[in-house]
């Protein structure tokens, strides 16, 4: 049997290792936090390099041989000498390859496919609140727009105001609603780089325009779980964040870093997914002869 001063020693081990594991794992997750917002993602991604997104339809989930490549995508983020940040997104799909079936008769008569065309710009200033924004629908062959958003934060009644602008009259519509201190507003179709901070169990309400209706939605945010993803031909340990609103079902997963490495959308009868392509590697340089 082991001494008294034994026990005391191993006692005091596994307290030891309880505190650390409990630090490691079990903290983070009843510490919550403030969720992000505009202010903390802006700081994270200003003046990072441009990333790239694979848009891809998604047939059946856990499959990724079924993935069909129907576009790419291109967000930036560029902070000038005032602290101000511009966040842009650029989001080009072939229309003939995201709904194959509608496109049969065009073909046959050899019509040419469209590219469409989602643009999105937003003015972020020095205390992360965000000032104005545009978002527009166009083909990618015609410098025209097919459907544009405008808003635009005013500061005596820090409402944001919104200007739609479409091809039928009843898209041509104004409308404002309370804007929330440094809170987030995004397009449906446009994904952000970052979201740091993140830990299980978070919840916290966003923004989200319709570029095809002008329609501003609230959509619930939660932080739901862990889950290990494959991506840049390696498992990666990701924090899942699922979306919820009346018409809409995204979800987003983030490294620990607040990298977003992979965005969701659910609509009727398809599934879209934004790959992250992981940043290019530099070749070297070749050696002294």
């Amino acid at each position: 049997m082991p001494s008294r001063l034994a026990c005391v020693a191993l006692l005091l081990y596994w307290l030891a290792a309880a505190i650390g594991l409990a630090y490691r794992d079990l903290l983070p997750e009843l510490s919550v936090g403030s969720p992000p917002d505009l202010r903390t993602i802006s700081r994270a991604g200003g003046d990072d390099l441009p990333a790239r997104w694979n848009l891809v339809i998604v047939d059946k989930l856990n499959d990724p041989t079924s993935w069909r490549s129907v576009g790419q995508a291109l967000t930036k983020s560029r902070r000038d000498e005032k602290g101000w940040v511009e966040m842009s997104s650029r989001v080009v799909f072939d229309s003939g390859r995201l709904f194959p079936s509608l496109l049969r008769e065009a073909a046959a008569s050899r019509r040419v496919e469209e590219q469409i065309e989602f643009v999105s710009i937003y003015q972020v200033d020095p205390s992360g609140n965000l000032r104005s924004f545009e978002a527009e629908v166009k083909l990618a062959n015609d410098p025209a727009s097919l459907w544009r958003i405008d808003g635009k934060l005013d500061g005596k009644t820090h409402a944001m105001e919104i200007v739609s602008k479409g091809p039928l009259p009843l898209l041509n519509r104004t409308m404002s609603f309370d804007y929330q201190a440094r809170g987030v507003v995004q397009s449906q179709f446009g994904p952000l780089d970052r979201l740091p901070g993140l830990h299980v169990g978070q919840r916290w309400d966003e923004r989200t325009v319709n570029p095809l209706t002008g329609q501003v939605e609230t959509v619930r945010a939660e932080v739901k779980r862990k889950q290990v993803i494959h991506w840049d031909k390696s498992p990666v340990t990701t924090l899942e964040v699922v979306h919820q609103s009346k018409g809409v079902t995204a979800r987003t997963w983030v490294r620990a870093d607040g990298l977003v490495l992979r965005q969701e959308v659910v609509l009727p009868m398809i599934r879209l997914m934004l790959e992250r392509q992981p940043d290019p590697v530099a070749a070297p340089e070749p050696a002294p002869k």
